[in-house]
């Protein structure tokens, strides 16, 4: 099978290398091998490889530009992903080698099957958006940008913070909470969605503000346009406060006062053509399943053989 001419380079990203998971990294190697890929591997996942006798350069590693990133691991390895300089405006194509994962959806058994399909050509791109912190007087590593989402949030005392919300100058909402979760339609399946938060399409062109414990109980998570720049002010009784996007959390002064707003680069999610968001959140989540029905949900054929 012919490489596809799209993809001729490819970045390796991961961060723990797990027993179970090395016979199926190992034909993935060989895939790569054999189509004639040329790879080059993030440190030090290059180190964990060549421990477990997985992958050893021989020849010099391209510097880049990639056409393509894979991750091997799960939803996490594939944030810091988005995090990498190397990796804007390249396609990332997650494996994935733990359990639950809508970023990385492949499955590791079979997944080098489905990445000879891939370098084959035959993949689409979805672009995501990404969020954006500006907060005046301090630079963030990684332009301050986020994937799924950037939450403010007390730090280890026991007492709320009040979070007040402006979008394009008009007054959205004043919370008293653990904290504040802006989530993009993208991380409407994380930490918001552990909060109560909704299901977002990542084809909507939103985002979700979802307070933390909210002290008062009509507080509900708000759907709003991407489009705009959202003010935050955070204030407590600590003289710190802690400000997060994805997995990274820096400490700042309470009171901060901050903005939030849609990035101008998007993040590129390399899909199997007929992967349909909906179908994998029934599947992934269990959603629809009655005890009274039988495992499937009702109107679906699930012949136990969709393994996207």
């Amino acid at each position: 099978m012919s490489i596809s001419p799209s993809i001729r380079t490819i970045l390796i990203h991961g961060k723990s290398v797990e027993d179970e998971a090395l016979d199926g990294i190992r034909k993935v190697f060989q895939v790569l091998q054999e189509e004639g890929v040329e790879l080059a591997v993030t440190e030090p996942f290059a180190g964990l490889l060549a421990e477990s006798g997985l992958w050893t350069a021989t020849t010099p590693a391209p510097s880049g530009p990639f056409d393509l990133v894979l991750c091997l691991g799960g939803d996490g390895t594939v944030l810091e992903t988005a995090s990498l300089s190397e990796a804007r405006n390249v396609p990332v194509l997650g494996i994935n080698t733990g359990r639950l994962g809508f970023l990385s959806h492949l499955p590791l058994a079979g997944g080098d099957e489905a990445l000879r399909r891939i370098l084959a050509g035959e993949y689409v791109v979805e672009s995501r958006n990404m969020l954006e912190v500006v907060y005046p007087g301090k630079t963030f590593e990684h332009g301050g940008c986020a994937l799924n989402e950037v939450t403010v949030h007390r730090r280890d005392v026991a007492s709320m913070i009040r979070i007040s919300v402006h979008r394009e100058g008009t007054f959205v909402n004043r919370y008293w909470a653990d904290g504040l979760i802006v989530s993009t339609a993208t991380g409407s399946t994380a930490y918001s969605l552990s909060c109560g938060g909704p299901i977002v399409h990542p084809a909507s062109n939103a985002i979700v503000l979802n307070p933390i414990a909210p002290h008062n109980l009509n507080d509900r998570p708000l759907v709003i346009p991407a489009d705009g720049v959202l003010d935050i002010q955070a204030e407590g009784r600590d003289d710190h406060l802690m400000l997060t996007m994805d997995t990274r959390s820096h400490k700042v002064p309470a009171p901060s006062r901050f903005q939030v707003r849609r990035a101008e680069r998007p993040f590129l999610l390399v899909q199997l053509p007929g992967v349909d968001f909906i179908e994998t959140v029934r599947r992934k989540l269990h959603l629809g399943l009655d005890g009274r029905e039988g495992i499937s949900s009702p109107g679906t054929h699930d012949s136990g053989s969709d393994d996207r």
